[in-house]
């Protein structure tokens, strides 16, 4: 879609005033009522009047614009078959003065389709995208279409009109007569049949040049398409090898990266593994050392138990043998001293006595009493004990 220039001519500011006919007869009134209430006085009433008159059209107008600025120029074709008409063409234009007061932005329309109804006449085609009407009419009448333009946020719509006829003879105002009367001399019968040929060859003539113009068309917009393919492909082959070139890179990047990772994990990994079995063997040093020391602590423990122990044994040894010397003493002196025998007296019943219950040195205390070995644990006194009775 283009923007048109504004263009101001007689026949331009004709068909302006012919299309709203409407606003001048509003305006006019405008400017009566305004003329017989005297809202302007005096000596330059009237141009006050005239120039809001002016005014006020002027604002209808671009009131009506700004609702509907799209129109096609030219929208309405006279074609005749015979006459080798050019190709028709209808191009879609945004008014020129709305867009300069900057009512409508061209720039606002976006995805713009087109679209028409009812269908033209076979021949005439419209570009969905560009809005282009063009191409030769076949079919003849007046055919009259309504254009719609939708874009993301509406549509305007304008009326185009192609009138199409096979001869100008039939816009002529002619005699009602036969038209292929029998002639009444042979010159009048030679003359309608070299009519006839001239008419067959003009007609041949303007076929031909249609198909021609049709085939240099064709032709021009099949290089047109073949070019504009190309460019398209070879676009999209760069495109795709820029995009290949990039992947490419930054696949090569991600080994690169990967491969430092894998690397600096692997050297993490034996660090790890020399810390772990460092450690490990810390480990098993302090293991050893302590197990070591455990063993030494117990054996000297050992040695002092038993060194004890001996000391005891001595202990008990010598007492035992002191009291073996003081009984012998005593049975020497009670052989020699005579006495008068006595009758024997009853033994004491032993006490009997919970061992369990009982201390560990009143265990000792009650061996020694019983002339039984105290050494060892809780245990083994009261078994020996428990012998005894």
């Amino acid at each position: 879609m283009k923007i048109q220039k504004i263009d101001i001519t007689p026949e331009k500011i004709l068909d302006l005033l012919r299309d709203n006919f409407v606003f001048i007869i509003i305006a006019g009134i405008i400017t009566f009522l305004l003329d017989y209430r005297d809202i302007f006085k005096g000596p330059d009433g009237i141009y006050y009047n005239i120039f809001f008159g002016l005014v006020s059209f002027f604002v209808l107008y671009l009131f009506k614009k700004s609702r509907s600025p799209f129109y096609y120029s030219p929208n309405y074709i006279f074609f005749v078959k015979d006459r080798n008409d050019p190709i028709v063409r209808l191009e879609p234009l945004l008014d020129p003065l709305v867009t300069k007061l900057g009512l409508v932005r061209y720039d606002d329309f976006v995805n713009i389709r087109y679209r028409l109804y009812p269908d033209l006449p076979t021949g005439i085609e419209i570009n969905p995208n560009t809005g282009l009407i063009s191409g030769f009419p076949m079919e003849v009448g007046n055919h009259t279409s309504e254009v719609k333009m939708r874009f993301l946020g509406g549509e305007y719509s304008t009326n185009i009109r192609i009138e199409v006829v096979d001869t100008l003879k039939e816009k002529m105002v002619v005699p009602d007569r036969s038209e292929f009367a029998p002639p009444r001399t042979v010159a009048q019968l030679l003359l309608r049949e070299e009519d006839v040929l001239k008419r067959e060859q003009d007609l041949e003539y303007s076929l031909v040049q249609e198909r021609e113009a049709l085939e240099k068309e064709y032709h021009i917009k099949e290089l047109s398409l073949r070019s504009a393919f190309d460019s398209e492909k070879d676009k999209l082959e760069k495109k795709l090898a820029d995009s290949k070139r990039a992947y490419e890179d930054q696949l090569e990047q991600k080994n690169v990266e990967i491969s430092n990772i894998s690397s600096d994990m692997k050297d993490k990994l034996e660090k790890l593994d020399q810390e772990n079995t460092n450690k490990i063997e810390e480990l098993n040093q302090e293991r050893s050392n302590q197990v070591g020391k455990l063993e030494s602590e117990m054996i000297t423990a050992l040695q002092d138990k038993e060194r004890e122990f001996i000391d005891f044994e001595k202990d008990i040894k010598s007492k035992f043998e002191t009291k073996e010397r003081e009984l012998e003493e005593n049975y020497k002196v009670e052989e020699v001293v005579e006495e008068e025998p006595e009758e024997p007296e009853e033994e004491p019943e032993e006490e009997e006595h919970d061992y369990v219950s009982m201390t560990k040195a009143e265990l000792v205390e009650l061996a020694e009493k019983r002339n039984l070995k105290s050494s060892g644990n809780k245990k083994k006194l009261i078994e020996r004990l428990s012998k005894s009775n």
